[in-house]
């Protein structure tokens, strides 16, 4: 067993809003656990940023991967946090060069790219993790203890949704980065490789087959307003009536924090609440309380991804001139933003998924019928919950899953780190959730699902994961 009393060295391929806001600040709240010594990233401000936070000296600094990657292995870990279609040549170079991996999802755009990510990894004997951060959930842990302990009784049907809320929507699949298939990846597989994962993780089963429909429905240039310019800030006639204006969404943020209060608890929900009804209230108080100042001086996601630096001088500047100030009726995307996948699994269970573009808040739900009981759960941003129902007593059973640290995605971005570091320090793989073998399977039902909608058939998996091999 190895042993690591110092932090585990680590490079950052990608210093984006993944990178920075997540994994970089895991190592400056953990400095005991994890120490980034490299960056590579082309875009000279956040490298330079990333770089400055953590200390990193210019030597250490790249434009690209390729040369840091062809260089003796500077720490032990390399995160490769790129753009969907840049993670298998970087990824496959570090376990080559010696680093153990933690690769953001989707582990690649092509089935063929899934399988030799998994390949590279068993032929090199290091780790590849997939960031399938849900499974470190205390929601979905304890969602999958309920199903595995038998309180359902036997499982026959799920019902999932994936309701990405409106605004999000427009910022990351019609005015961002993965708005267009060709470049990045379909929308089922970007936002739902993480749901698939979750089927099979808490079912212990495998699909046998799928089907899907989908479509491109309203963010179109057709649906547009009369008069509508290409930029919201060129003069648009519904500023103060459309919902997707970029000021009323970047710079007001109030689409965000209503989404917030949604699930929050406690004095959050009535300092979320504050902000929206009295902002000015919330920044004179911020200087008394930390929790307001978060609130009233927020840097982070969406505003982050709109610009690096996110004071409100410049986010309004890069709603001028960037994409984030685009009219989403005027944009390039073509994503759906509508699609249904239904399932079936071994042991005659049938699961669909319904995943959508105009939710009110962004949450995840799910209803699991049982021979026993039923499940039904939500899981938002600010906090989620679990009840179940017993069919013979009537009882009602309560589960705050809701996450205790504050951080992203429900808890799991800071549990997936700390066990990621565990594997590494273990140096073994054998107690993590998210191996690329693991993530394999998720992978390949997303590419089928989105197949099954292009081409309105039934895909067998059996058959799909053989085939997808070389595809």
């Amino acid at each position: 067993m190895k042993s690591h009393k110092q932090p585990i060295k680590a490079v950052l391929i990608g210093a984006g809003q993944r990178g920075t806001e997540v994994y970089g600040a895991y190592a400056i709240k953990y400095p005991d656990q994890l120490k980034f010594v490299a960056v590579a990233e082309p875009n000279s401000q956040r490298r330079s940023k990333f770089a400055a936070i953590h200390h990193i000296p210019f030597k250490d600094q790249f434009e690209s991967w390729e040369p840091l990657l062809t260089k003796s292995p500077l720490g032990q870990a390399a995160l490769i946090c790129t753009q969907d279609q840049q993670h298998t040549a970087p990824t496959i170079a570090a376990l080559e060069s010696g680093y153990d991996v933690l690769l953001e999802k989707p582990m690649a755009t092509t089935p063929a790219d899934c399988h030799l990510l998994v390949q590279t990894a068993e032929e090199t004997g290091h780790q590849l993790h997939v960031c399938h951060v849900l499974r470190y959930t205390k929601h979905f842990q304890t969602m999958r203890d309920i199903v595995q302990s038998g309180k359902l009784g036997e499982v026959i049907n799920i019902s999932h949704r994936e309701n990405v809320s409106w605004w999000h929507m427009a910022h990351s699949y019609v005015r961002g980065n993965w708005r267009k298939r060709e470049e990045t990846s379909p929308m089922i597989l970007a936002k739902c490789c993480h749901d698939f994962d979750l089927f099979v993780w808490i079912l212990g089963r495998q699909c046998k087959y799928l089907s899907s429909v989908g479509s491109l429905r309203h963010f179109r240039p057709e649906n547009a307003p009369p008069g509508a310019p290409l930029r919201c800030l060129d003069g648009c006639p519904v500023s103060d009536t459309c919902q997707y204006y970029a000021p009323f969404i970047y710079i007001d943020l109030v689409p965000l924090w209503r989404n917030f209060a949604e699930g929050a608890s406690g004095f959050q929900k009535h300092a979320v609440r504050s902000q929206l009804k009295a902002p000015k209230v919330i920044k004179s108080l911020n200087t008394i309380l930390p929790i307001l100042k978060e609130i009233s001086d927020y840097k982070g996601w969406p505003r982050s991804v709109v610009t690096s630096d996110p004071t409100p001088e410049r986010v309004r500047q890069a709603l001028i001139d960037g994409p984030y100030g685009r009219c989403v009726y005027h944009c390039d995307n073509d994503v759906v933003d509508h699609q249904v996948v239904s399932m079936w699994f071994e042991g005659d269970i049938s699961v669909t998924l319904t995943m959508h573009g105009h939710a009110h808040s962004e949450t995840r739900t799910t209803r699991i019928e049982g021979t026993q009981a039923t499940l039904i759960s939500y899981f938002g941003l600010g906090g989620s919950w679990i009840e179940t129902y017993e069919h013979r007593s009537g009882r009602k059973n309560h589960y705050n899953t809701s996450a205790t640290n504050g951080t992203g995605h429900g808890g799991g971005d800071e549990q997936l780190m700390a066990a990621f570091i565990e594997s590494i320090k273990q140096g073994n793989q054998t107690t993590a959730r998210t191996t690329a073998k693991q993530a394999l399977e998720s992978h390949l039902m997303a590419f089928a699902a989105d197949q099954a909608r292009l081409e309105t058939k039934i895909i067998f998996m059996e058959n799909y994961r053989n085939e997808s091999k070389f595809s």
